[in-house]
């Protein structure tokens, strides 16, 4: 006997829905590393930031190498089989990244972490989906689940920050390893230990190009991390880590060739909009990495903390609220996807342009509201936008693999890439900022200005200032040059009907008679975009 849901039939309706909230959330919000509390982190344990950056990438790595098994898993073990173990590993796991002081210990828990949190998502997202969205339409489901997960994700952010700056960094994971530890309680007493379908076994999966996609992927994870500190390829470890990182893809790239079950088949990539949504992906990642300058100018220049700075983030949940609003209107009305991704570069590009005027000494904390809103509209927009292109062209067997590229380009490669650049180039604009600046210092007394260090923080944060500004000048012509990319970017088939018609405008012939119709075709949608929706 089959069962497709989560909990006894016992259970009442209501119940069963407060059930889901409350499993949904926890998971959504469990993570191995916690943005709000990274800076205590590095300051109590003595560690480098790039070390918190790299166990950050290293729970999306994660994520997306288990992708391939998770049809198999969700068959081999029981509803309740998974969900129990998959929470108890994340307990355990916060337990182990607050207690640990070595930062190796930390990217290894991060990246199981993210691991089991997408085992656990599965079974969730999947209720949630049915609940949303019963006729299986991706984009009304996207529409109401990535706005409600997003804004949650913001507000989590900013109680995360607020424990840590009134208890202690630690207070964070072990509040988080309790949550966990009571939800496998919940699922002991209310969740069925019936099976999904008919059991499949794990055998011919290729355990071996699994490990290779994740070896070749942490030593990238190490160059983007790392180049800044290690001064890119001045460093042997950075030009050892890109060698290591061609070896091992390209053998594994080769393996999935050559083999009859590969881990991720290759056939995807034959997929236009697959192909298209790879490249659009890269180009969030170059405004999500706008993140690195605009904190270094509010905790540099302004002078937030940590808890301010994750109140400033929790105004984007206006503008992504906006977002499921437009996206639920687009998908109900079939507007062009082309012109609904445009719309989401467009909102970044007047984010960087509201910033690049604000930019000062002194602002308001109100005046940084609307960017955020912009941020948070343009983020949510391509998010739903993307994620739903990327997909038009493939089918049921191709949706754990796709997901498996899309998600480790979204989160990681995307952003770890343009993150890279971005914070070495910001830090060499600061350095010639300071330069040109000091030029003068050594001509004049300084006494009556509080000495040489008082004059020196002064020029610093002029610094700071001048190379934000020069950084949001880039990304407006980055946005730019993105929305000149999409207007000229084939989204659909070409419509010859279409062709011929302009061309018997041109040639002065008549169109009498000539019924020049769009035909709208709807494909029923099959494919259950948990995996997507929960990222």
């Amino acid at each position: 006997m089959y069962n497709k849901g989560l909990f006894h039939d016992w259970v009442p309706k209501p119940v069963m829905l407060l059930l889901l909230i409350v499993f949904l959330f926890p998971i959504l919000f469990v993570s191995g590393i916690y943005a709000s509390n990274s800076s205590q982190m590095i300051s109590d344990l003595g560690i480098l930031p790039e070390h918190i950056s790299m166990a950050r990438y290293a729970m999306y790595i994660g994520m997306g190498v288990i992708l391939p098994l998770m049809g198999r898993i969700k068959t081999y073990l029981r509803s309740k089989e998974m969900m129990i173990t998959c929470l108890s590993m994340l307990a355990l796991l916060s337990i182990v990244c607050a207690t640990t002081s070595s930062p190796y210990v930390l990217i290894f828990s991060s990246f199981f972490i993210g691991i089991f949190k997408l085992l656990a998502l599965l079974d969730v997202v999947m209720i949630v989906m049915v609940i949303i969205s019963p006729s299986g339409e991706r984009g009304m489901f996207y529409s109401i689940f990535y706005p409600l997960s997003i804004s949650s994700g913001q507000i989590s952010t900013f109680i995360t920050a607020k424990i840590a700056y009134n208890l202690q960094w630690q207070s964070v994971y072990i509040i988080m390893a309790i949550i966990l530890l009571v939800l496998v309680l919940l699922a002991v007493i209310f969740m069925h230990n019936l099976r999904f379908s008919k059991k499949v076994p794990l055998y011919y999966f290729d355990w071996f190009s699994m490990l290779l996609y994740v070896v070749s992927l942490m030593f990238l994870n190490y160059i983007f991390s790392f180049s800044k500190q290690q001064d890119w390829f001045h460093s042997f470890n950075i030009k050892i880590s890109l060698i290591a990182f061609f070896f091992f893809i390209i053998w594994f790239f080769y393996r999935q060739s050559k083999l009859k079950r590969p881990y991720i088949s290759l056939g995807i990539f034959t997929k236009k909009s697959y192909l298209q949504g790879f490249s659009l992906l890269m180009f969030l990642g170059l405004f999500l990495s706008s993140g690195t300058i605009q904190s270094t100018y509010t905790s540099g220049v302004l002078g937030y903390d940590s808890v301010t700075n994750s109140l400033l983030n929790v105004a984007m949940v206006i503008g992504v609220v906006m977002a499921g609003f437009i996206s639920f209107y687009g998908f109900k009305r079939n507007l062009s996807m082309k012109y609904f991704i445009m719309f989401g570069f467009a909102s970044f590009t007047l984010y960087a342009i509201y910033m690049y005027f604000v930019v000062t000494t002194v602002i308001d904390f109100e005046y940084l509201i609307i960017p955020m809103i912009l941020k948070g509209l343009g983020m949510t927009v391509l998010y739903i936008g993307i994620w739903y292109y990327s997909y038009k062209d493939l089918g049921m067997s191709d949706f754990l693999p796709g997901a498996t590229f899309l998600i480790v380009i979204r989160s990681f490669l995307g952003v770890g890439f343009f993150s890279a650049i971005v914070a070495w180039f910001y830090y060499k604009l600061q350095l010639v900022s300071l330069s040109d600046l000091s030029v003068g210092m050594d001509t004049v007394n300084l006494a009556p200005q509080g000495g040489g260090m008082a004059v020196y923080k002064r020029v610093k944060i002029q610094s700071i200032i001048a190379a934000t500004k020069i950084m949001y000048g880039y990304y407006i012509i980055g946005g730019i040059v993105v929305l000149t990319y999409l207007t000229i970017l084939r989204f659909n088939a070409l419509h010859y009907r279409r062709l011929i018609l302009i061309k018997k405008i041109i040639n002065r012939e008549s169109i009498k008679g000539y019924r020049f119709r769009k035909v709208k075709t709807k494909k029923e949608e099959i494919i259950i975009d948990s995996v997507g929706a929960a990222m």
